[in-house]
């Protein structure tokens, strides 16, 4: 059995055995390292020695390129310079004629131009001179012409009016020789009195009798006035009276509510200047007033006419977009007022 003291002294034993080979491998491991050193010292030397010539080899070497490499520049930087020379002298040779040739170019361009101008300028004064004349020229005819449209427009008046007073006469005269006019007794009341209407009856379907009266300002009117427009013609004897007043506010406020070619004519005896009067006084804006008072054309052309008392009789005819009678309302008792829900509606049904 190996016990620990029995290692030890194996261990002991193997030091003795390495001390002992070590003393005696100390001189040849001192003369090995000595001779090592030496051989170091030796290759040292030579590699210097050889290191030494490749660095002077080298270093000629560069100096000799160096050399080489200056020359070479310093010739391209001759032959740079004589071509610079060269080519800035062709340039300024080139700028000079450019210059001269650019000069000649500007100096014929300018006497062109001057030509050019002073044509112009004689146009533009020719020109102007034409437009003062032809502006002076046009103001006197237009100032002519306006001189002899208000003239004509004068004339117009005075000749329709003329030709409406003898229309006028005319009619009278034909009513003293010819046949009366037809009477339709019996047909509305004032207050409960019979009344004669004169002129044909207008019906339904009928083509609508052109008639002529005038407006507010005198001017003349007639169904043509309102062509390709539904027309709503309310006869009534005078806008002075109560319920001619209250009719016409009515449908003066109905006129406001219906389409754009929906109008409405109201057409009494009364004078224009106090249709005007009464107009301006109820606030009356939507709807037209007319005068029949010169020959009762209106009247007579649609039976309105109220023989005893030279007024119109209360009635309603609306005339469609072609001019044809489409709706009828005579009123029986003239102090009464129409049925304005069933006009309204006849109105609609034409929209």
């Amino acid at each position: 059995m190996v016990t620990a003291k029995g290692v030890k002294r194996a261990a002991e034993k193997m030091e003795k055995k390495v001390k002992t080979a070590a003393k005696k491998a100390a001189p040849k491991a001192s003369s090995l390292k000595k001779g090592i050193a030496q051989k170091g010292k030796s290759l040292l030397v030579k590699t210097k020695t050889m290191a030494g010539e490749k660095v002077e080899k080298l270093t000629a070497r560069k100096d000799a390129l160096i050399k080489k490499l200056k020359e070479e520049l310093a010739q391209k930087e001759k032959n740079l310079a004589e071509t610079q020379k060269s080519l800035l002298q062709r340039t300024k040779e080139s700028l000079s004629d450019f210059k001269n040739q650019a000069e000649a170019e500007v100096e014929k361009l300018r006497r062109e131009m001057e030509v050019k101008g002073k044509a112009l300028l004689e146009l533009k004064n020719k020109a102007e001179g034409e437009a003062k004349k032809f502006k002076e020229e046009a103001e006197t005819h237009s100032k002519a012409l306006a001189g002899k449209v208000r003239e004509f427009e004068a004339f117009r008046k005075i000749a329709e009016n003329k030709i409406f007073e003898l229309e006028g006469k005319v009619k009278e005269f034909l009513a003293k020789i010819g046949p009366k006019e037809k009477e339709r007794p019996g047909l509305v009341t004032f207050k409960g009195n019979p009344l004669t209407l004169l002129g044909e009856e207008v019906k339904v379907g009928d083509k609508a009798p052109d008639f002529r009266v005038v407006d507010n300002s005198m001017q003349p009117a007639n169904i043509q006035s309102y062509k390709g427009k539904i027309k709503v013609i309310t006869a009534v004897p005078s806008l002075d009276t109560p319920v001619c007043n209250m009719e016409t506010r009515r449908f003066n406020e109905e006129a406001g509510k219906l389409a754009d070619n929906v109008v409405i004519l109201t057409i009494s005896v009364d004078l224009p200047f106090a249709q005007a009067r009464w107009c301006a006084a109820a606030g009356v804006e939507k709807l037209k007033t007319f005068s029949d008072y010169q020959d009762h054309s209106f009247g007579l052309a649609y039976g309105m006419l109220v023989k005893e008392l030279k007024l119109l009789a209360r009635a309603v005819f609306i005339v469609d977009e072609k001019d044809v009678i489409r709706y009828v309302e005579l009123v029986p008792e003239i102090v009464q007022e129409p049925d304005y829900e069933r006009i309204l509606n006849a109105v609609r049904a034409l929209l």
